[in-house]
């Protein structure tokens, strides 16, 4: 399947699943992710913020902060084709509506150079079972990912329609190390 194609299928996949279970999915993800982070180095995280069609991470967002971890979430620069990370303290004070209607830190919010990144939570509307992304077919996220450490842990939330068995790549994707679903966790195979 091409890319649009299998984006159509889990566009399908997700409008089959009623609120609830979006709901109820999500929650199990969720708790499958906390307790994975918890066996991470605690550190500055970059995380997102969800779109309607996207597991709601709000909430890993809050606790991780609860935890006293510093929190960094992008800020979409249109005109430069690419995505920059700010440091927010308050989840709801610190952020305005940005590019495409989804909500970003505030300007004012302190610059965080990607080298600061050691683990950043990565949007995606399809992933396989190798730790392939298709995003929303822009390039925002996979050229900022080439910008991280090396070492940077790299993982996305997912739900289980939007696992697919194979993704075509191409040589500027970049994969996630980790996908957590609401039913498994899945890590990318080293080559």
């Amino acid at each position: 399947m091409t890319k649009d194609e299998l984006r159509q299928l889990v566009r399908e996949r997700w409008k089959a699943l009623s609120p609830s279970e979006i709901a109820g999915r999500t929650q199990l993800a969720l708790q499958r992710a906390r307790a994975f982070l918890l066996t991470v180095e605690p550190c500055l995280a970059a995380f997102y913020m969800p779109m309607p069609d996207e597991p709601d991470i709000v909430p890993l967002i809050r606790w991780w902060q609860e935890r006293g971890l510093p929190v960094a979430l992008p800020r979409t620069l249109v005109g430069e084709k690419r995505l920059e990370f700010r440091r927010i303290t308050r989840l709801d004070a610190d952020l305005q509506i940005g590019a495409f209607g989804i909500r970003e830190p505030k300007p004012s919010c302190p610059f965080v150079a990607p080298e600061e990144i050691r683990l950043i939570v990565v949007p995606g509307r399809v992933f396989d079972e190798c730790g392939n992304r298709l995003g929303r077919g822009l390039g925002y996220y996979d050229r900022f990912l080439k910008t991280l450490p090396k070492d940077a842990l790299k993982i996305a939330v997912a739900l289980e329609v939007q696992i697919v068995p194979r993704i075509p790549t191409q040589p500027n994707d970049v994969p996630v190390d980790v996908v957590i679903t609401e039913r498994r966790i899945l890590f990318r195979p080293r080559t």
